[in-house]
């Protein structure tokens, strides 16, 4: 089965999980204007880099990592006094917000936190497992015993360490460990924002809930660290596309649940 098809058909499994529900419990709902002392504002960082896309970075962080929420309105003239600027850079850093989909906006120059469904969110991780996989088997001949030594010790680290979001910052470096001998730029860009995209549900809907997975997750890592050393290069896509689609199995679980006792 090609790559296509087997992503086309690990997504329309992960689906099924949300026959039962009801999506529109994921819906953009007006949350109300979010206080804006969030987001993290540094003087100096802004001094030196073209405005508009630092006011985007600081939103962009600010949404990922939940301090903003889903369903949040941002104020223009609010925006701008939060990062002592005039409003023009920042309609611009929210085009740039909305271009990327995180940001929608209704009527009245409102403009709000998009909020997700399953099937869109399945839609990112199917994405991701492409271009990881792809990432992988582009590596694996250029991959030294050197990176395969130090993934091993990250994922050593992974095993036992206990707190969420430095276990999170940990599989990320291991998984940049093995992308980065690829030498694929673009490929990498375009992984970037589907990933906080993502983890952006990951944080969320793991606040109240357990999917910390370390037992899993490691003995995946040890299964395609183990087709790179042996130049599977076609088997070590596999598995990393596998592994995606797993840990989407699990953040779907999470939001389910989380819907559940919210209802």
């Amino acid at each position: 089965m090609g790559t296509l098809a087997a992503g086309k058909l690990l997504g329309l499994t992960l689906r099924s999980l949300w026959q039962k529900d009801q999506p529109e419990k994921y819906s953009v709902y007006m949350l109300g204007e979010v206080d804006l002392s969030v987001i993290d504002v540094k003087a100096t960082q802004l001094g030196r880099r073209i405005t508009a896309d630092y006011i985007a970075d600081a939103l962009r962080t600010a949404i990922n990592t939940g301090q903003i929420p889903d369903g949040a309105a941002l104020n223009q003239v609010e925006l701008a006094s939060r990062f002592g600027v005039s409003r023009v850079p920042v309609r611009e850093a929210l085009r740039q917000l909305q271009a990327e989909g995180l940001l929608e906006s209704r009527a009245h120059r409102l403009v709000l936190v998009r909020g997700t469904d399953p099937e869109r969110l399945v839609e990112v991780f199917s994405l991701r497992a492409l271009i990881e996989g792809w990432l992988v088997e582009q590596a694996v001949p250029r991959i030294d015993a050197g990176t395969i030594r130090r993934a091993r010790e990250i994922n050593e680290k992974l095993r036992t360490e206990s707190e969420h979001p430095v276990w999170l910052e940990l599989n990320t470096e291991f998984h940049r460990l093995l992308f980065a001998p690829s030498g694929a730029q673009t490929a990498l860009e375009l992984l970037e924002p589907l990933k906080q995209r993502s983890e952006r549900y990951t944080r969320l809907w793991s606040r109240d809930i357990d999917i910390h997975r370390p037992v899993q997750t490691c003995s995946e890592h040890d299964e395609i660290l183990q087709l790179i050393e042996a130049g599977d290069a076609a088997g070590a896509r596999v598995a990393s596309e596998k592994h995606v689609h797993h840990t989407c199995e699990a953040v779907l679980a999470a939001g389910r649940l989380q819907a559940d006792r919210t209802s």
